[in-house]
């Protein structure tokens, strides 16, 4: 499939800036096999201002912008062209049990696992111990790993509310949890705790999926940045699978960032002199082109 994507982002200050700096990591990844990268801009709605690129630890494009003149408001506008390729079919079952893997990535004998094996641990979103309960009432030892991801995702979407402004990102795993109720990011987070206490590497994927297909909105979370997990499996590598949506990703889901959690990913964040109270206003349109 082939997309265009328009993110709109506007910042609105009840008190004048006189200088800011904003992080942005609004460029889809390139991926060679699945996601195709044709064209990027960003523009801003202020003349003049300064933008360097560079590339995080992660392997995600970063935009540092740097604003010197005085300003009431902000807009930020990302464009691209991006094409997606469905990945090719998993059978489940076909995945090594959940506990070899563990045992894989406790005491990794290859460079793979050994880079895996660092979305194992706690950060700064996802404390593991807060899904203890539910990771053991889950994981059955028979279990593929990608079994055990696939009722993962399948109990998180039959199980949550998906429901905006209960929650925001300083919302703890436990909170979410204990009220069966939020958003996207938070489902993301629930999952990846799950799996991290079980042992497994898990990550935190940003990105978007398609707006509308004809005039009806396609899947939970569009319109907006959404977050899926993806599951080291050291037969097929990197999985994705979106709770929100109660299903592996597909060519729908357009890659942006990954990284261990919200934090690592964040769509945009900065520092303000001066500013006041801020309002923003994001827009998400993915529509596809021909």
């Amino acid at each position: 499939m082939k997309y265009s994507v328009r993110h709109e982002t506007e910042f609105t200050y009840d008190a004048p800036v006189f200088a800011s700096q904003h992080v942005l990591r609004l460029k889809p990844r390139h991926l060679p096999s699945t996601q195709i990268l044709r064209h990027h801009k960003l523009d801003f709605s202020i003349p003049g201002t300064e933008v360097f690129e560079q590339t995080d630890y992660f392997g995600n494009t970063v935009h540092e912008l740097r604003l010197q003149a005085r300003h009431e408001s902000l807009a930020i506008h990302s464009i691209c062209d991006v094409e997606v390729s469905a990945r090719d079919e998993i059978l489940l079952e076909l995945s090594p049990r959940w506990p070899d893997v563990v045992d894989m990535l406790r005491v990794p004998a290859q460079l793979e696992h050994w880079e895996a094996s660092q979305f194992v641990f706690p950060s700064s979103h996802v404390d593991p111990e807060a899904a203890a309960d539910m990771a053991r009432d889950l994981a059955q030892e028979h279990m593929t790993v990608l079994r055990l991801a696939s009722e993962l995702t399948a109990y998180i979407y039959r199980e949550f509310t998906y429901q905006g402004g209960v929650t925001d990102i300083y919302t703890p795993v436990s909170q979410v949890i204990a009220h069966r109720q939020g958003v996207c990011q938070d489902f993301a987070h629930v999952a990846i705790a799950c799996l991290r206490h079980l042992g497994l590497a898990a990550r935190y994927v940003s990105g978007y999926i398609l707006s509308e297909l004809g005039t009806r909105p396609t899947l939970v979370g569009a319109e907006a940045s959404h977050a899926w997990i993806s599951v080291y499996c050291p037969e097929f590598g990197w999985v994705d699978f979106d709770p929100t949506n109660n299903q592996m990703t597909s060519d729908q889901h357009i890659v942006l960032s990954w990284g261990r959690d919200y934090t690592d990913v964040a769509p945009s964040r900065g520092s303000l002199l001066g500013g006041g109270q801020q309002t923003i206003h994001v827009d998400v349109r993915v529509r596809p082109t021909s």
